[in-house]
């Protein structure tokens, strides 16, 4: 395998812009741009818009919880599946779009072990083989 070839390894891409699809996103064409790239080393990606199908919470399962519907299990699945998670986001004041927030919460309820905060710029949890690390200013 050349140095350059990553086909072993697989990504998701989660966009969490605010706009409603179709609408044009300036966070979506940046993680289109950077899964192509991916691709082109051999990764293979996964892009998913985050928006309503991620309900509130920080259970692993909602409906256990009272919620009619949630579609956090079956994206989840997609998530532990993957050896690297990119999380896109616009940010205003050094601060998470909403949708962004709400799918971290949703991370916390993977993590089997606490949160460790990395510095005041970077928050990282870990669950199972993946790790999250999202720059926040």
């Amino acid at each position: 395998m050349a140095d350059d070839d990553f086909c072993d390894l697989r990504a998701v891409f989660v966009s969490c812009t605010l706009k409603r699809s179709p609408e044009v996103s300036d966070t979506q064409g940046l993680i289109t741009n950077s899964a192509a790239i991916m691709a082109a080393h051999g990764v293979r990606t996964d892009k998913v818009r985050g928006g309503p199908r991620h309900r509130g919470g920080v259970q692993p399962d909602m409906t256990e919880h009272g919620a009619a519907r949630d579609d956090w299990p079956a994206f989840a699945e997609r998530v532990l599946a993957a050896d690297i998670l990119v999380l896109g986001a616009p940010s205003w004041r050094c601060e998470n779009s909403s949708v962004c927030t709400r799918v971290i919460e949703r991370l916390y309820a993977l993590s089997r072990r606490p949160t460790t905060p990395v510095s005041t710029s970077t928050t990282a949890a870990s669950a199972g083989s993946w790790s999250l690390a999202m720059r926040t200013a």
